[in-house]
């Protein structure tokens, strides 16, 4: 008799076992594809610092280049991911505005 208590205690115990791994399993997945952060707070406000500097930026160099004026002048200064903010505005700026330079140009008629 003890050892039929036995055999259904480790049968419980082992089906009991099986669903919290399969739970913890759904549970994993679940949270990695919902985590959209990049570790860092200042690379994520870096990302979206570049891609609203790149907007502008490609909109003024469109307006100069097809208005003929002469490009904007730069200076030479990579910020880097850790930057925040202001260092992605400025990278992203700094490569909108020569696209939209160029693009710009080729539709300038003098």
């Amino acid at each position: 008799m003890g050892k039929q208590t036995f055999d259904n205690m480790r049968k419980t115990l082992g089906i009991l076992l099986l669903v919290l791994f399969i739970a913890s399993l759904a549970a994993e997945s679940v949270s990695a594809v919902s985590s959209v952060k990049y570790g860092s707070e200042k690379y994520d406000s870096y990302v979206r610092g570049y891609s609203e500097g790149y907007y502008k930026g490609y909109n003024d160099g469109f307006k100069d280049g097809t208005t003929g004026k002469d490009p904007r002048m730069f200076i030479m200064i990579y910020y880097g991911p850790d930057s925040g903010y202001n260092g992605g505005y400025f990278n992203g700026y700094k490569a909108g505005y020569g696209i939209g330079y160029t693009a710009g140009k080729k539709s300038y008629i003098p």
